[in-house]
């Protein structure tokens, strides 16, 4: 059990860290955000906010909602964003260790290149493969049973009242407030923290079956030499999803023979270990770059982009990679964007 984490949370060493990453994160924010307050007055704002947090005072406000043009987002405050940003500096280094290793996610695990890397690896000793995630994650994750998680590996009650506030969150959304009774925020820091927690009974599930489970968030993918195999991890797989109350997204559900080809993570693995873009991948990567003309983004605009989305691509895993950047449309290689994308001024 980790206790007295509020001590560490609310020290000069995270605050000040947390501090940092939020005048990073919020630079380009309005002038009249009040990030720009706690920046001008963080010498008086510190000692006020360590005493809270140690006397376990503090509490979150309303989220902010705002809407865009096909989805919303919901800002916390600037000084609720660097309590949670303090919070996950502190889980990073006290909770992550207790938690997975085969969670690709979490800093330390290796990220998501490494996880296709293991996926490419480990397919010439496998001739099945079961690829899933949940359904909507983030908006399904129940708070009770997250916080009976949290319980486990925490035992600070000031602590512990601040995380069920950050599940049980109030947001306003043009002055009409809404309680939010399940799901756990998107855009906080702490989020990928509790993405992997929530899910860590799969992972320590999947690794004592001895079979190659791999997960980022929650994406994961098993491995198996034997059909018989692969269905006895189906069926725990199933079994801890039930005890979870999530979901399988049905259209992102692959069962079968590596031989017919699978995706992850955005590429697409086949029974020799060769990997591809995803289909789903290029998609997105060509209506990006039409949004973009389409909002009169210049010709140096969306090359950057182009560019950028070719290191990904390569980044990590480029000498497995054997697609052809002819193979879809507006894929080029940066410097080399179609005639049909440049504009007359």
């Amino acid at each position: 059990m980790l206790a007295n984490l509020m001590e560490e949370i609310s020290s000069d060493e995270v605050l000040d860290q947390a501090f940092a990453w939020l005048c990073k994160r919020r630079e380009n924010y309005s002038h009249n955000d009040e990030v720009w307050r706690v920046r001008e007055r963080w010498g008086d704002i510190k000692p006020q906010l360590q005493r809270q947090l140690i006397n376990g005072e503090y509490s979150f406000s309303p989220l902010r909602r705002v809407h865009r043009t096909n989805d919303y987002l919901e800002i916390w405050s600037a000084l609720d964003s660097l309590v949670l940003k303090a919070i996950a500096i502190v889980f990073t280094r006290r909770l992550v260790p207790q938690l997975s290793k085969r969670c690709t996610h979490i800093t330390g695990n290796g990220g998501s290149k490494s996880g296709v890397r293991e996926v490419q690896a480990n397919l010439p000793n496998n001739k099945f493969v079961f690829r899933t995630d949940v359904k909507s994650y983030y908006a399904s994750i129940k708070h009770d049973i997250l916080f009976d998680q949290l319980k486990q590996h925490i035992d600070d009650p000031r602590l512990l009242v601040l995380l069920w506030q950050y599940m049980r969150r109030t947001v306003d959304d043009g002055g009409i407030y809404e309680d939010i009774e399940q799901g756990i925020s998107l855009g906080c820091p702490l989020s990928p923290l509790m993405g992997a927690l929530f899910l860590d009974l799969l992972d320590c599930r999947m690794e004592a079956t001895g079979l190659f489970y791999v997960r980022f968030m929650d994406d994961w993918v098993v491995l198996a030499p034997t059909r018989w195999k692969l269905r006895r991890a189906i069926a725990l797989v199933n079994q801890t999803l039930a005890e979870l109350q999530v979901e399988q997204h049905p259209d992102k559900t692959f069962i079968g023979r590596v031989s017919r080809g699978f995706s992850f993570l955005g590429y697409v693995f086949n029974e020799a270990g060769l990997i591809d873009v995803a289909p789903s991948t290029r998609e997105k990567h060509a209506d990006r770059i039409h949004q973009l003309y389409e909002h009169s983004a210049s010709i140096e605009r969306i090359d950057g982009y182009v560019r950028r989305w070719w290191i990904w691509v390569r980044s990590g895993v480029g000498d497995l990679i054997t697609f052809s950047w002819d193979s879809t449309p507006f894929s080029t290689p940066p410097h080399q964007i179609p005639p049909s994308l440049t504009r007359t001024h």
